[in-house]
């Protein structure tokens, strides 16, 4: 009997292949870990720091048998690696337009009387999970 083990996804990864190592483990489809991901975010804002700690603590395939200290500067060097690289990707106006975007789209909803939250919540969601499957690769 093989023992699995808890790693990152070097194969189907978004960001740091966190939920689709989640998923190898408890043998689920990686689309499902990344909405359970996602509901949690929109639902407390708690996604991002077990995401973050999951990132952290999860060895990637290669540095699985290491000690737990060498994990540790394996995976703080990889997470400065993959923040610094998406900096240096946003540009200025990119980014500006981006929030002037998001500000537009939060007023407009508001007068709507969209964000009471019967209707704005379902609808990103909704939007999060069909954005999600649509970016699976096959």
């Amino acid at each position: 009997m093989s023992e699995s083990r808890l790693t990152r996804s070097e194969t189907d990864k978004m960001i740091a292949g966190v939920c689709g190592g989640l998923a190898e483990y408890l043998n689920l489809d990686p689309v499902w870990v990344r909405l359970l991901f996602v509901l949690l975010i929109f639902a407390s804002g708690i996604g991002i720091p077990i995401y973050l700690v999951l990132w952290v603590i999860m060895p990637r395939v290669e540095a699985a048998g290491q000690p737990g200290s060498a994990v540790l500067q394996d995976n703080f060097e990889d997470l400065s690696q993959t923040v610094s690289d998406k900096m240096s990707r946003l540009s200025r106006p990119g980014t500006i337009g981006t929030v002037l975007i998001l500000f537009g789209v939060y007023f407009l909803l508001s007068q709507l009387g969209w964000l009471n939250g019967a209707i704005f919540w379902p609808v990103v969601i909704i939007g999060a999970g069909v954005y999600m499957l649509t970016r699976r690769e096959a």
